[in-house]
């Protein structure tokens, strides 16, 4: 006898493929999660449609590898598990469907699913595994064993942070680092474990010396001092001098930027975007710039705004534009013949040659973006499967930057462990074309940093 997992309609909008996730044991989907897929398609949050429509697919192709509503199911060849449609006491048909009238009833009849699967006997175990916490609360009262979905949670004490520190490390050792014919490897100084593109901050003295492990190579280099040649700025602190060498670094094609509100992320992203920019076409750098964020308010949404595409996301785009106002100097010399105050923002001339575009998340399906920088800001609203998504867009010459703070997450269906940022951290870890750097260190203002540390 195996254990049957009981999964809710919740799994399959957090992860249209959960299914697959359960290996070698029976996964059962009430008929009412079918039906409210089903109804789900057709919502106004593009995410939640795109992912009920995946999931019904998923459901559609097992369905023709055998009879689903029967006892035995059908085996996932993926996860080598045996899947089955299961209904309450009034079985799977028209007569339960009845039954199925408004959201907060279908939560008692995949309730009653479960607890009729239980009363089959079939199983060692029913579990009903759910992202909606009031359902697995009732779920306990009946008896039930529950759980949240995992499969993607990332604790984010244990996340990747894309540096160490290491203590203690002899000073004539670190000075060879310098030297352009010796060869330093992370053993010689104790590490056996690094991956690509992860760094070693050293001291020498009272001063931070980060070293980046090169696997092509085998070896650490440390990582450049001053950028302000290239940039026009220079970092802040340590974390700063890592995110800049692997913003800047065009074979490392993914970064995530991870750390709380005022630590320079989307700042040191940008500057990195027009600094490498190619306007000439001449293949030295990108083409284009790609901003994009999730549209997930904070608080209370204030509704629809007027206007065409461009006017819509101006105040989304507000972010990018705060920082682009620092980077790029507005033309005073450029008055209109009315006598205006201000000359025109030297950026928006970037917009408007297309050299920056602005990328809504939910029309990137099915693009293949070549030879661009692209930025995805608050990172952390997005999902696993939509984060999949965003960087497989990513054709020859692309690079693709994932920037967000893990502890302000908006999306309702997310938290601090599930989200797409973290999860693509950890599970990108290693891979020479990626890199990643944590921030501690707030940089806006000594108010901000007391805010994001405290509250």
């Amino acid at each position: 006898m195996t254990k049957a997992f009981v999964l809710d309609t919740s799994v399959l909008i957090h992860d249209p493929q959960a299914i697959a996730s359960f290996h070698n044991t029976s996964v059962a989907i009430p008929i009412f999660v079918v039906m409210e897929l089903d109804d789900l398609k057709d919502s106004p949050r593009v995410h939640v449609s795109a992912a009920a429509r995946s999931a019904s697919r998923y459901i559609d192709k097992l369905s023709r590898l055998g009879a689903l509503h029967t006892p035995e199911g059908v085996l996932d060849p993926r996860s080598s598990s045996r899947v089955r449609i299961v209904a309450n006491g009034m079985g799977t048909g028209l007569g339960a469907l009845e039954e199925a009238v408004g959201i907060r009833k279908m939560d008692h009849l995949i309730l009653a699913s479960a607890i009729s699967l239980r009363a089959e006997g079939t199983y060692s175990e029913v579990k009903l595994v759910s992202k909606d916490v009031n359902l697995r609360i009732l779920a306990g009262v009946e008896g039930l064993t529950v759980e949240d979905y995992d499969a993607d949670r990332v604790e984010i004490t244990d996340l990747y942070r894309g540096y160490r520190r290491a203590d203690g490390i002899d000073a004539n050792e670190l000075r060879r680092v310098y030297i352009p014919d010796e060869v330093v490897t992370p053993s010689m100084l104790g590490f056996d474990d690094m991956v690509p593109n992860e760094f070693l901050i050293c001291e020498d003295g009272e001063r931070d010396q980060p070293l980046r492990y090169h696997a092509a190579e085998g070896r650490l280099k440390p990582v450049p001092k001053e950028w302000g040649r290239a940039l026009g700025i220079a970092p802040r602190n340590t974390e700063q001098r890592i995110a800049l060498d692997l913003l800047m670094d065009p074979e490392v094609r993914l970064v995530t930027l991870v750390g709380k509100a005022g630590t320079g992320k989307t700042f040191l992203a940008l500057a990195a975007a027009m600094a490498q920019l190619d306007p000439m076409r001449s293949g030295a750098g990108y083409e284009r710039v790609l901003l994009s964020k999730p549209v997930i308010p904070l608080g209370k949404d204030i509704g629809y705004l007027p206007g065409d595409f461009e006017t819509k996301m101006q105040p989304w785009m507000k972010s990018f534009f705060d920082n682009l106002d620092q980077l790029v100097g507005t033309d005073n010399d450029s008055m209109t013949s009315k006598g205006a105050s201000n000359g025109e923002r030297g950026w928006e001339q970037l917009f408007e040659s297309g050299v920056i575009e602005v990328q809504p998340i939910h029309s990137i399906r099915g693009r293949s973006i070549s030879n661009a920088f692209m930025l995805i800001d608050e990172a952390q609203n997005l999902s696993p499967h939509e984060i999949k998504t965003i960087i497989t867009r990513a054709a020859e010459g692309t690079k693709v930057i994932l920037a967000g703070d893990p502890f302000q997450v908006d999306n309702h269906f997310l938290d601090q462990h599930t989200n797409g940022l973290t999860y693509v951290t950890e599970r990108m870890k290693g891979a020479d074309v990626t890199g990643s750097c944590f921030f501690t260190r707030g940089e806006r203002s000594a108010l901000a940093e007391l805010a994001a540390t405290l509250l």
